[in-house]
């Protein structure tokens, strides 16, 4: 039984030269929900997943683990890359983000067009995802992507990252800087969405709170109300074994840009 299925969309625009040239900006506010992204999606089924971890198992956040049910939502095959996240800033007049790659603007940079977005706060990926017609997944929704139904530690299964082509670490395989996005599918999850674990980490919906799982609803959890943090997944090349895990929570104040955050969308 096929437990998922792929939205085909076209081609994203050719380049970041096309981008910086041809396109022209328009009002942020008009552009929410008309400019679409035409990349491809993963369609994740309803139903139950196991989330969190066990005792003795991860950190005391993570705990208790248990069984959510979540309806059915489609999420960014890919994180957002440079060269996405140039159109939508060109269309929109917003400033590109620092360039963690040298000197110069990033779009000087043609050869990181495919590298995830990263230098991004929380509300950079939220305008972006209104943008595109999308959102920011939830901290459920995501893990439930990078683990599937039964509490996978990995994207891949229980075997260790040094198995896999996984960027943590910075330097173990000899990488220091970020793999173009996509280029690893040895390391995807149940459901075929890549770059979960590692890479660059990623902004979600919630709030942070450390003993939110305690009383957190068991079906489509949204996160607690307020907050000062917000919850980081996946961990990124800077990242240790034990930080790249599904269930592992990072956090961060909404404001934080750094070389190892980016995003992806849902709907």
């Amino acid at each position: 039984m096929n437990f998922f299925k792929t939205i085909k969309h076209k081609k994203i625009l050719a380049g970041i030269t096309a981008i910086l040239f041809c396109l022209t900006p328009i009002n942020l506010q008009k552009a929410f929900g008309e400019e679409k992204d035409p990349v491809e999606m993963i369609e994740i089924p309803a139903g139950n997943f196991l989330m969190g971890s066990l005792s003795g198992e991860g950190r005391a956040d993570e705990r208790p683990q248990r069984k959510v049910y979540l309806d059915e939502f489609s999420i960014d095959v890919e994180e957002v890359t440079n060269e996405r996240y140039l159109n939508f800033i060109h269309r929109t007049g917003r400033k590109e983000p620092p360039n963690p790659y040298g000197e110069g603007l990033l779009s000087q940079q043609t050869e990181v067009a495919l590298m995830p977005v990263v230098q991004v706060t929380w509300y950079d990926a939220v305008d972006y995802c209104r943008w595109a017609g999308k959102r920011l997944p939830t901290e459920a929704e995501w893990e439930k992507a990078a683990r599937g139904e039964n509490g996978s530690i990995f994207p891949w299964g229980s075997d260790s990252p040094r198995t896999r082509p996984v960027n943590f670490e910075r330097n173990w395989n000899g990488t220091k800087t970020l793999f173009p996005v996509g280029t690893r599918p040895d390391t995807s999850s149940p459901y075929g969405v890549h770059d979960l674990a590692g890479n660059a980490r990623e902004w979600v919906k919630d709030w942070y709170e450390p003993t939110y799982f305690a009383n957190a609803p068991n079906h489509n959890p949204q996160g607690p109300n307020t907050g000062i943090l917000k919850v980081i997944k996946g961990g990124s090349w800077h990242s240790f074994k034990a930080d790249i895990r599904a269930a592992s929570r990072g956090k961060g104040g909404f404001a934080l840009k750094t070389d190892g955050i980016g995003f992806r969308c849902a709907k």
